[in-house]
């Protein structure tokens, strides 16, 4: 027995030894002191035993740097506030040594870029006042990619500073680098603050403490610009009673609009009485905010409502003043629209190469011109209902009208003549008015045939795909679709003597919105020429039923969507998840990813992958990368590329680098020069994904000491392409991004 335990006992000994030189190995990967054990266990064999099991097994468990073996979840491997900024200032201070004057003034960019990015205050006002030097010495230069790269990492470096609530950020930001005083940002940000915390009484005094920029014009945009971000974050609560307090006779136009967007029908018909006797430099908004009122009524499918209305703006207003000049908004707004608009700029921001090689920022857009009044409202009373008194009231709109264009001297006949000559611009420019009179006409006739008025000659050259596809989106609820489907009688006779091919694509939109999936498909069987569409459109009515809650029926419509134009469709795809149908978008999902890379080099592939993991779906890399059959190195590559720029996104660095160790068969025969280009985006998309999971400093060492070509995406048979973004900045920005820099 005592031989045995002196045996157990050296060979306790061994171990600690071993166990001792892997924690100092250990302490020095990790930056942290490790006790030792073999020093104070010497009288418990057992227990020495214990702690060298213990400590070999850190050892064991303990990846090294550049490789992406730890899971997620290891707290071990996640990188600190304190050690990031450690990292960064090592970064600077290689940058001061750097020789390379392009490549130490990159370097330099990058870090200042990060510490700005991170929730602490360390050397921000050095960070700030530097880079604001760097760019007004390089605005002196030849395009230099370093001033986008600026511009670029100060915009994400305000957003998370926008996320934390970090005030003091936002102003350093606004007034050090922006050269802003008035404090732009920290409003926005207090508006958000206040946002968040449903505060109704001190929204208001906000909106009411708001200061025109210009004049009072320009303080009134700045009220519905206010009320329409808090509609797109889904706090049209808020937006409602916020909208409601503000009592000013100046603001009762731009909020009476945005009240009827908001089905406050009683405070929008105040505002409406208030503003009927005031002057502007258009016209008095309270026929505006009526229409406008009965156009969001007919969505709702209420037709009494809409009849009243109507009557109560014929009242209200002269025929002479009902000219076609006078118009209303019938687009949606973002206080009566709930669907997620920019689904595809968000999913393609997620992708690493859509950062670097394009800017994700929507350019505003003009304000669309509207419908004049008259028109808004015979299409209001069309999409609500159809029948004998719908007509009827149209009728009624139709003869006003005519009035009002004689009062107004147009001469409608003459109208028509000089719109079917106005075949050039100087024509038409020459013209505007009495060709405005008489489109104006047109939309009124055309409202009347979807009340379901007879199709005669007149109507049936006025009819187009265009007018059937806006209307059906604008009043989803509007029974033309039922009635074009079923075209039959005189009718047909009509469409197929004037326009045979109008008749084949109208018919078949509405099988497809009727949910009748095998008419429509026989229509574009049998006559295939004629049914030459544009399958989008059909897609924009069944997100607006959609979005007015008829479910059952945009399933439906879906469906036969599907059945006749097969095949991948991001719009159809956003569709069936927010249907629910996730088996149905998972199919669709793989036909992404077995397609081909997309012209700018990712788009389908990445969006598939990406959302493919989303819902569950493990598919190993080779498996996608070979969903395509018969591709050549080039395309397999950017395949690749594409697949590791979803895994990223996911955070699957361990996945990314074994997918280059070694590369998938169909590139197993690149050359050297083709495979380093390739192996570099891989490793710079490994590192990413470290940085995206918490482990910042593994994915620093992985892009440590690149030079500016390395810096950016290298594509097999091109070379290095778009801008730089496997660098500090970026890793920082998106460790940050996902959370992982709290202190």
């Amino acid at each position: 027995m005592a031989t045995g335990a002196r045996l157990l006992g050296a060979f306790a000994d061994v171990l600690v030894v071993i166990a001792t030189k892997c924690a100092q190995s250990f302490t020095r990967n990790r930056g942290r002191k490790v006790s030792q054990p073999a020093s104070t266990m010497k009288s418990r064999t057992w227990n020495r035993i214990g702690v060298v099991v213990v400590s070999l097994a850190l050892c064991v468990g303990a990846p090294s740097f550049g490789r992406a073996q730890a899971p997620p979840e290891s707290a071990a491997d996640r990188t600190r506030l304190a050690r990031a900024i450690e990292l960064i200032d090592s970064h600077l201070d290689k940058a001061q040594r750097e020789t390379n004057a392009d490549l130490k003034r990159r370097m330099q960019v990058e870090a200042y870029l990060a510490l700005l990015s991170l929730p602490s205050t360390h050397r921000q006002y050095e960070a700030a006042d530097r880079l604001r030097a760097i760019d007004e010495a390089l605005a002196e230069k030849a395009a230099s990619s370093d001033r986008e790269i600026i511009e670029v990492g100060m915009a994400t470096a305000r957003t998370l500073a926008e996320e934390r609530d970090d005030l003091q950020r936002i102003f350093l930001l606004d007034r050090q680098y922006s050269g802003l005083s008035s404090g732009e940002g920290v409003n926005k940000q207090y508006f958000l603050q206040l946002m968040r915390a449903n505060d109704a009484e001190a929204m208001s005094w906000f909106f009411q403490s708001m200061q025109p920029g210009v004049g009072e014009v320009a303080g009134i945009v700045n009220r519905s610009v206010a009320i329409d971000w808090l509609c797109q974050r889904g706090h049209r609560s808020l937006a409602r009673q916020v909208a409601t307090r503000l009592t000013a006779p100046e603001l009762d136009a731009a909020m009476g609009l945005r009240l009827a967007d908001l089905g406050a029908t009683d405070e929008a018909e105040q505002r409406a009485a208030g503003s009927m006797t005031q002057t502007t430099r258009r016209a008095p908004a309270g026929p505006e905010i009526l229409a406008r009122l009965a156009v969001m009524a007919s969505r709702r499918g209420d037709s009494a409502e809409v009849e009243r209305l109507v009557h109560k703006v014929v009242e209200a207003v002269e025929p002479r003043q009902l000219s076609p000049d006078r118009r209303v908004s019938v687009d949606y707004g973002d206080c009566d629209w709930t669907l997620d608009r920019g689904f595809a700029r968000r999913w393609q921001a997620r992708s690493v190469y859509w950062q670097s090689a394009f800017k994700l920022t929507a350019q505003p857009g003009g304000t669309p011109l509207g419908q004049p009044y008259l028109v808004a409202l015979a299409d209001s009373v069309a999409g609500a209902t159809a029948g004998p008194a719908s007509v009827d009231l149209i009728e009624q709109l139709i003869a006003i009208f005519d009035k009002s264009a004689r009062e107004n001297g147009i001469d409608l006949t003459n109208a028509a003549i000089l719109s079917a000559d106005a075949q050039t611009d100087l024509a038409r420019r020459n013209n505007s008015p009495a060709l405005a009179w008489h489109g104006a006409r047109q939309s009124l006739i055309l409202a009347r045939v979807a009340a379901g008025a007879p199709i005669d000659d007149a109507t049936a050259k006025a009819l187009g795909v265009d007018w059937a596809v806006s209307f059906l989106a604008i009043y989803p609820r509007s029974p033309l679709a039922r009635r074009l489907a079923g075209l039959a009688g005189p009718d047909r006779e009509t469409l197929d003597r004037i326009n045979p091919k109008l008749r084949a694509q109208l018919q078949l939109i509405a099988l497809v919105l009727e949910g009748n999936a095998v008419d429509a498909r026989a229509i574009m069987e049998a006559e295939p020429a004629a049914v030459d569409l544009e399958a989008g459109a059909i897609l924009h009515i069944i997100e607006a039923q959609q979005n007015a809650g008829l479910a059952e029926r945009a399933a439906a419509a879906l469906d036969a969507y599907l059945h006749v134009f097969p095949g991948k469709d991001l719009p159809a795809l956003r569709l069936l998840l927010l249907q629910g149908q996730v088996d149905r978008a998972k199919a669709m999902l793989r036909d992404f990813v077995a397609g081909s890379s997309g012209a700018f080099g990712v788009s389908d592939i990445f969006v598939g992958v990406m959302l493919l993991r989303e819902q569950g779906d493990r598919t190993d890399v080779p498996t996608l990368v070979g969903l395509r059959q018969n591709t050549d190195a080039q395309e397999a590559s950017r395949r690749l590329v594409e697949v590791a720029d979803a895994l990223a996104w996911d955070g699957a660095a361990g996945e990314i680098e074994a997918a280059a160790r070694p590369l998938p068969r169909e590139l197993a025969q690149l050359p050297a020069k083709d495979a380093a280009c390739l192996r570099d985006t891989l490793q710079g998309l490994q590192a990413v994904a470290l940085a995206r999971r918490g482990e910042l400093e593994a994915g620093l060492r992985l892009v440590e000491g690149r030079s500016l070509d390395q810096r950016q995406f290298c594509w097999v048979g091109k070379g290095y392409d778009s801008k730089p973004i496997f660098d500090v900045r970026f890793l920082v920005q998106e460790w940050v991004r996902r959370g992982h820099a709290v202190p």
